[in-house]
């Protein structure tokens, strides 16, 4: 099997070898969508949603359906295909059915567009079934997104209550956290009562990504929080001389749910993504995945949307790069447009360039992690309103990933 560089000594795992093809999967309308909460399925009609796309379909049988969360997934599949909806219903749908205020679901992502995208797609369902989601990107102070995740029992003489006046403990107030992984760390070991010793499924979007680059050794630190969970059940069995029944009221008492079809203790389940899914099994092994199940496209590792069409410019000199630019964003008649450059410097040269050539009849705006958040936002907004007049949006690859 080839990797990136060409070579073709890479294994490849055996779990991957016989994939799901989501592409032989059809639209579903949602009436036919089976077990969907009724709230759900309204929630994705004031989206515009009639039907679901196929991964969205695979992905719900191997949850909902008859996979039933049984084993962790691995979605290889292009943006643009409907990935964050994919696993965002599902877990909403699961969570729907038990009554407990506890931070249960995880959603990392590398960057904060990324994780604010994801975010808003939680945020449009997850009220529908009376769950509540957080989000951890260091938009903004450490402190404003504690006073968000956190409850805030009554304190008296250095003592929390609760309303009932009851001695109480700091506990999460989100059903579902996205997160990057940063900020994700900072509240593991600073905040007071953010625990996820409660947590039942993990999400890691851009997988390639966050496999890559260390990013404070989140993913080693959750999965040794969350693999705690299960040994504790494994030490209340023992406490309880091998009672099941025992242990399991322990368990409940502490708010842990009970895992499906008759789990003894509660798995965490595992949903990995990316447009383009690494194969390397040493990189894929960090995930401690629990029976892998490989949804992909299809035979084609890297795939563009069916609906994109794809056209070249050939510039015979780089120094004249902008200026084919200019003359095919003319040609665009106003049109909206992103340009997307390797690098945050070059997004912000190249705005800087064409805002001082006169007469090109649209505007143009940066968008890239020089900027503050707030002015970035700003600049999307203004970017998703504009009809025909831009603006013409300027962003490196990573700012943009994923939109």
């Amino acid at each position: 099997m080839e990797d990136e560089k060409g070579s073709r000594n890479v294994p490849v795992l055996p779990w991957m070898r016989s994939p799901i093809d989501v592409g032989v999967f059809d639209e579903c309308p949602l009436s036919l969508l089976p077990c969907l909460h009724p709230g759900l399925e309204e929630a994705l009609r004031k989206m515009g949603f009639n039907s679901l796309f196929p991964v969205q379909v695979a992905v719900w049988q191997e949850t909902i359906g008859p996979g039933a969360f049984e084993r962790d997934l691995c979605i290889n599949s292009p943006t643009g295909s409907g990935k964050t909806l994919a696993y965002a219903l599902p877990i909403v749908q699961a969570l729907s059915t038990r009554n407990v205020k506890c931070l249960r679901a995880l959603v990392v992502l590398p960057t904060r567009d990324l994780a604010l995208q994801v975010k808003e797609v939680f945020a449009s369902i997850a009220p529908a079934v009376g769950l509540t989601v957080g989000l951890a990107v260091g938009q903004t102070s450490i402190a404003d997104e504690i006073s968000v995740l956190i409850k805030k029992p009554k304190l008296e003489a250095g003592v929390f209550y609760d309303p009932k006046g009851r001695p109480a403990e700091l506990q999460t107030s989100v059903d579902i956290l996205v997160a990057t992984p940063g900020r994700l760390m900072d509240h593991i070991n600073t905040t007071k009562g953010f625990s996820l010793q409660h947590l039942r499924y993990l999400v890691v979007d851009e997988t390639d990504r966050l496999l890559r680059e260390a990013y404070q050794s989140w993913l080693p630190t959750v999965l040794k929080i969350t693999s705690a969970k299960e040994n504790d059940f494994f030490a209340l069995n023992h406490t309880f001389g091998g009672s099941t029944v025992g242990c399991l009221r322990t368990i409940r008492k502490c708010g842990i749910e009970r895992g499906y079809k008759g789990k003894s203790f509660p798995r965490l389940v595992k949903i990995v993504l990316s447009a383009t899914l690494t194969q390397d099994p040493s990189k894929l092994s960090q995930l401690d995945l629990h029976q892998p199940l490989f949804l992909t496209t299809g035979s084609k590792r890297y795939k563009l949307p069916d609906k994109l069409e794809s056209y070249n410019v050939i510039c015979e000199s780089k120094l004249n790069k902008p200026l084919y630019l200019a003359s095919l964003l003319q040609d665009l008649k106003g049109e909206k447009c992103i340009v997307f450059t390797s690098k945050v410097e070059s997004t912000h040269r190249l705005c800087i360039l064409l805002n001082s050539f006169d007469g090109l009849g649209f505007k143009i705006k940066e968008y890239s992690g020089l900027q503050r958040q707030s002015v970035r936002s700003k600049t999307l907004r203004a970017f998703e309103r504009g009809r025909g007049t831009g603006p013409c949006c300027f962003g490196c690859n990573d700012s943009w990933n994923g939109c």
